[in-house]
């Protein structure tokens, strides 16, 4: 399952994102992840593994794919994924991160992938994924 939380920037959607992934983790069998590019643990709760992507050098699409790719590799008990600011993360706007959700689609039967995307609106290929408030 893939989901999206989206709206402006300012409109609370990192608040969001952290209370989806604590409550989360309090029912997961596996593990939870939460990935963002800010030093500060935000909140989110300890038994999450919290990753700042900025401290390994991730530029780009290709290279959040790989250590993407790398760290579902070498774990299998990675239950859920959350991501936040993926529109940040990777430079790119709403309308440009299809092939990124092409490859999350790939691993959905094993994992559920929660981001946040920085948009008013989203594009097409991605309304079905959005989280209804």
């Amino acid at each position: 399952m893939i989901s999206i939380i989206y709206g402006a920037k300012g409109s609370g959607k990192t608040k969001r994102i952290i209370d989806a992934a604590n409550a989360a983790s309090e029912k997961a069998s596996g593990q939870v992840i939460f990935i963002t590019d800010n030093a500060q643990s935000l909140g989110v709760n300890t038994d999450i593994r919290f990753i700042n992507i900025a401290e390994y050098g991730v530029n780009g699409e290709d290279q959040f794919i790989g250590f993407l790719k790398g760290m579902l590799a070498t774990n299998f008990d990675i239950q859920k994924v959350y991501i936040d600011s993926l529109s940040r993360l990777l430079d790119k706007p709403a309308e440009e991160l299809k092939s990124v959700f092409d490859v999350l689609n790939k691993y959905t039967k094993d994992v559920d992938f929660i981001a946040t995307v920085s948009a008013d609106k989203l594009p097409a290929f991605l309304k079905s994924y959005a989280v209804k408030d």
